[in-house]
């Protein structure tokens, strides 16, 4: 695919000195506090949970999680610093305008003006868009790491032309994706910034071969076959692997609600029953995970189509399948896995191929249509 090998391009562009204070704000953080909107928050906490899971792991609150000790960040900032000294607040936004991650800063910001040592609190942001409100706060108070996007005057009209400029800013978020995993493979072996980007280039390498593999497989061809049925559609995975079906589906659902269908992220508090001719698509590392493996199960039952990404040909839920591909991640305890975004980047061409099929079809998809809530997903 074109526009991976584009991804690529733009990593390479990045300021090394950029990469270098973005490295070691991380490296020397107590706690990394992520934040993002959709699918760029998506590309950030994959990477984050490989982080958790090093050896030396680095501790990684959410907003959303139990234990974060407070409704707001000036609420939660004093404690923070308290329990695990310095703070990062980690930032995926190609607008540098996304609402949640803008409030976040903000208030971090304001604390930091009013109670805090700028040294025991970073903001840190990877963005398109240094002169944001989010880009600017970064300047402020720590890092911004600037990453090119798709250019405005490349937005395709054909859906030819997604092959090359991606959809849904692909350019932006996927190379993110590729950056934080490296960042998190260079922590794990305590290597230095300057390595950074040559990991990337490594996991590129392994990226282009799995998306020409999997775009020429049958698997492949099965799948936007099932997707093209006016039928409903879920994505299911747990941890990491469910926030690739998460970035999945919003791509997917642009298409398939254009179309007058549904998509679920399943276990979801919205999620239907599912009917005949349904069809489940799992991301899966072990391929063995027990409550994956039952929604797998209970969906063959209902007569759905089941379709898995897996780390293992020879697990439960590739056999559970009624279509599978293999990827190969890592696959060493303690160190980040690649799996899941090497699964991101071989699901990346689906909704263009999609958009591709419902247009032999007569039903043409605009842009417009693919860009709905990116002000929301980016």
């Amino acid at each position: 695919m074109t526009f991976v090998n584009r991804i690529f391009q733009n990593l390479e562009q990045t300021n090394r000195a950029e990469i270098e204070a973005l490295y070691h704000d991380i490296m020397g953080a107590g706690v990394i506090l992520p934040s993002g909107e959709g699918r760029s928050k998506g590309a950030l906490s994959i990477a984050c949970s490989e982080m958790a899971k090093m050896r030396r792991g680095k501790l990684v609150l959410d907003r959303g999680d139990i234990g974060f000790p407070g409704r707001t960040m000036i609420e939660a900032a004093p404690t923070l610093k308290q329990r695990f000294g310095q703070v990062c607040l980690l930032i995926n936004s190609g607008s540098g305008k996304s609402m949640m991650p803008l409030l976040d800063a903000q208030q971090l910001a304001m604390y930091i003006a009013q109670h805090g040592n700028p040294r025991d609190f970073r903001i840190d942001v990877l963005t398109s868009e240094r002169d944001s409100p989010i880009g600017k706060l970064g300047t402020k108070y720590g890092n911004v790491l600037m990453l090119k996007g798709r250019e405005p005057d490349e937005a395709p009209t054909e859906s030819k032309e997604f092959r090359t400029a991606g959809i849904l800013e692909d350019l932006f978020i996927l190379g993110t994706g590729v950056l934080f995993q490296a960042i998190a493979e260079a922590l794990n072996e305590e290597a230095s910034a300057d390595t950074v980007i040559g990991r990337s280039k490594q996991i590129f390498t392994e990226i282009g071969s799995v998306v020409d593999q999997i775009v020429a497989s049958d698997f492949f061809k099965s799948l936007v076959d099932a997707l093209e049925q006016r039928h409903s559609c879920f994505f299911v995975g747990l941890g990491s692997g469910r926030e690739v079906a998460r970035m999945t589906a919003v791509r997917i659902g642009h298409v398939k609600r254009a179309m007058g269908d549904q998509i679920y992220v399943a276990g979801e508090s919205n999620t239907p029953a599912p009917r005949a001719g349904d069809v489940l698509l799992v991301i899966s590392n072990s391929g063995e995970t027990e409550i994956v493996a039952s929604w797998c199960k209970n969906f063959k039952r209902m007569g759905a189509t089941v379709a898995s990404i897996v780390g293992n040909p020879d697990s439960t839920i590739a056999a559970t399948s009624d279509l599978s591909f293999t990827i190969k991640g890592n696959g060493v305890e303690g160190k980040p896995n690649s799996f899941y975004i090497k699964t991101a980047f071989a699901l990346s061409p689906l909704p263009i191929y999609l958009v591709e099929k419902v247009g032999e079809r007569g039903l043409r998809l605009p842009e417009y249509i693919l860009r709905w809530h990116q002000s929301v997903t980016s």
